[in-house]
């Protein structure tokens, strides 16, 4: 009985710990330079363009726009690919082929390389 109170404390307070600090998210947005924040601003209106569109020739028209934007980022590979999840996700069931340029522009050769594709572009 004394053992499980002691392991629910320390439970507990391994739980409590959890989350308290700073999240990667924040600590990479406040790292980032103003370009940089543009641009991710510019991409998520993008996004929410993709998901807003109706299927059809509006659906084509954003996509083109996000992969133009997202190639023209200053951000990291890994970035750029998860920003094309989003993406993707938004247009799998509106546009085959949409979904298809967004597969193919993903840049899992160069992350598999290890290039970063450094913001400073």
């Amino acid at each position: 009985m004394l053992r499980t109170a002691a392991l629910l404390a320390c439970l507990t307070g391994a739980l409590a710990a959890c989350g308290s600090g700073p999240t990667s998210h924040q600590v990479t947005v406040a790292k980032q330079c103003p370009a940089a924040q543009r641009a991710l601003a510019r991409i998520a209106a993008d996004t929410a363009a993709l998901h807003a569109a109706k299927p059809g020739h509006a659906t084509d028209v954003a996509t083109d726009r996000f992969l133009l934007h997202v190639d023209t980022a200053p951000i990291s590979n890994l970035q750029r690919n998860r920003l094309i999840d989003h993406a993707a996700a938004a247009v799998a069931t509106k546009c085959p082929q949409c979904f298809q340029a967004l597969e193919s522009a993903r840049p899992i050769p160069a992350i598999r390389a290890g290039e970063s594709r450094c913001p400073s572009r």
